[in-house]
């Protein structure tokens, strides 16, 4: 069930790694009002934002595309200037992301638990084209998703409908019996079991209605697609340039997550990371109304702070990815609970924030699973040694324990940035604080993969991190911690298996009530670091760079993105 694209390494993130070498100054201020993360330029209500304009993009991914059926972006995405969902999410700076109707006129219905749901769409949608939305378009647009030339993407649907996974798309005239239309405006989903947050899943790309006759190559339909967005592809070559103008037949009243600012956007592939922020930095011309998917380098993030001119044009998010040492709990040396429970207090996670860049963009000291923005999200600490650590009582627990000379491997990625070496080199000096030796193991990334997801791997312990999908605690304790997770791909690191966690992960799971759902989260994320199979280390944050002309530029709690879809451009 779970979607195994998420496990993420910093290569993959907009870290802060300006404060690297800092690591011995590290402190605990990180919760000090000078640490708090900035919301970026203009952060401001959308009736002040004016429309018109053109915003440009600059992307360092070597071609764009406006495929949904394999697209892995959030609903808040560049994407969705193009497509739109039965339901998507609005993010505001202050407040946490909630799920809202797009093409549906209500976040679905379920009368059976979770099992079945039906969404009613809106009446009048129409498509770029002038031809009007139906659940028919939707429904194919699903299937699609399902064909082998579309690998990749978020699949939670391809193994929650019933005969998902034995469907192989339309391109052979099939259709999958499990997705229902009445009419032009209802469609009815038939899963496998219940499960609560479908609501959320029909948010995700595979969602967005395709009519089947505007299919004839779908190869390259990502390049000319048919827009339900408020804009339309007018021009695109590929791995150059892309250019979106506005969809004549989207209108506003029927959207309430777009605010369509701009006339005119221009979407540049293929750029230089580092080049990127510097013409942002710079800020001239064109680039004064750009926004990117960058990720900003050390030498880049001291001229950004030095400069208020700058640094005011910089979103940096207030929550982030879960970033934890996960410890092999099926290894004899790590079976016994207060071992865990020890290298839970012996982690100096201060020196680990300051490798990551700090308090303030590095990210915050966790020791909890779930991060801010997700709802259930409670704090706590169940082995609270101070941010620095507790070696005395670390020391009292391996001596409870029996344990003595202990000797542990800790694996690592090395061909994805320094960063992880640096991490690993901190762990094994908290460790060694406490007379447990460890040995590094650095492998490249597709082994070290490989390896963590294989059902025995040859490991003590790993570094780790991981990004929710959705704003649930199902998308990150689910593929962490579910038995059904170890091996075979699965992101169950630590190897953790309690038949009490994954009976209460399958009755959250199927809790069609979000809100008691949340609450259910919250309780198996204590559950589980009862059993200490992971030490939590931060909540990584993100940053973007915006141009000085580009307003209502911000990164919410959840997801550690800006919201592309809101911004606007000064005239």
């Amino acid at each position: 069930m779970a979607n195994r694209s998420r496990r993420v390494v910093p290569a993959g993130l907009a870290l802060v790694l300006a404060l690297v070498t800092a690591g011995c100054n590290a402190n605990s201020q990180s919760t000090s009002q000078s640490t708090e993360p900035t919301k970026g330029k203009n952060a401001a209500p959308l009736e002040s934002v004016p429309k018109g304009g053109t915003l440009h993009y600059l992307s360092r991914r070597a071609t764009e595309s406006f495929e949904t059926a394999n697209a892995q972006m959030v609903p808040t995405s560049r994407l969705r200037w193009v497509h739109r969902g039965l339901t998507s999410w609005r993010t505001l700076p202050d407040k946490d992301t909630v799920l809202v109707p797009d093409l549906a006129t209500d976040t679905g219905k379920t009368d059976d638990g979770g099992k079945t749901w039906t969404f009613t769409l809106k009446e009048g949608l129409k498509f770029s084209d002038g031809s009007p939305i139906t659940a028919q378009d939707v429904k194919y647009g699903i299937e699609r998703s399902f064909a082998p030339m579309f690998q990749g993407g978020l699949g939670y649907h391809k193994t929650l409908l019933v005969g998902g996974t034995d469907y192989d798309g339309p391109y052979d005239g099939k259709e999958l019996d499990s997705i229902e239309v009445a009419g032009d405006h209802k469609i009815v989903f038939r899963l496998k079991r219940p499960f609560g947050n479908w609501p959320w899943i029909v948010s995700m790309p595979a969602f967005a209605p395709v009519p089947a006759a505007a299919d004839t190559k779908p190869e390259t339909y990502g390049e000319h697609p048919v827009a339900s967005g408020p804009y339309q592809v007018t021009s695109f070559r590929k791995g150059s340039q892309a250019v979106l103008d506005r969809n004549p037949n989207w209108t506003a009243d029927s959207d309430q997550v777009r605010f369509a600012g701009p006339d005119k956007i221009v979407l540049d592939m293929g750029l230089n990371n580092d080049t990127i922020v510097q013409r942002l930095i710079d800020d001239k011309g064109e680039d004064r109304t750009a926004i990117s998917n960058a990720l900003i380098s050390p030498s880049q993030f001291q001229r950004i702070e030095s400069d208020p001119s700058i640094s005011g044009r910089m979103a940096n998010s207030p929550s982030g990815y879960f970033r934890y040492l996960a410890m092999n709990v099926k290894r004899p040396s790590l079976s016994d609970v207060r071992v865990r429970q020890a290298i839970n207090y012996a982690v100096n996670k201060a020196e680990l924030q300051s490798v990551y860049g700090g308090p303030k963009f590095g990210g915050q000291i966790a020791s909890t699973i779930m991060t801010p923005g997700i709802p259930g999200y409670t704090e706590y600490n169940l082995y609270d040694g101070g941010d620095t650590g507790d070696v005395d009582k670390a020391k009292e627990l391996l001596a409870a324990a029996g344990v003595s000379d202990l000797k542990l491997t800790l694996t690592y990625p090395t061909d994805v940035s320094a960063i992880e070496e640096k991490e690993a080199q901190s762990i094994k000096n908290s460790l060694a604080r406490v007379g447990v030796k460890v040995e590094l193991k650095g492998l490249d990334a597709n082994t070290w993969s490989e390896l963590i997801s294989s059902a025995d791997g040859d490991y003590d312990m790993t570094t780790n991190g991981w990004g929710a999908d959705f704003p649930s605690g199902m998308s990150t304790i689910q593929p962490l911690f579910a038995s059904s997770e170890i091996g075979n791909g699965g992101g169950n690191a630590s190897k953790f298996s309690d038949p009490k966690v994954d009976a209460a992960i399958d009755a959250a799971i199927a809790e069609p009530d979000l809100d008691k759902a949340a609450r259910m989260w919250a309780a198996i994320d204590k559950q589980i670091m009862e059993h200490a199979p992971v030490v939590p280390i931060l909540v990584q944050r993100t940053q973007a760079l915006a141009g000085s002309k580009i307003m209502n530029y911000f990164v919410p709690a959840y997801p550690p993105f800006a919201n592309e879809l809101v911004v606007g451009v000064d005239r």
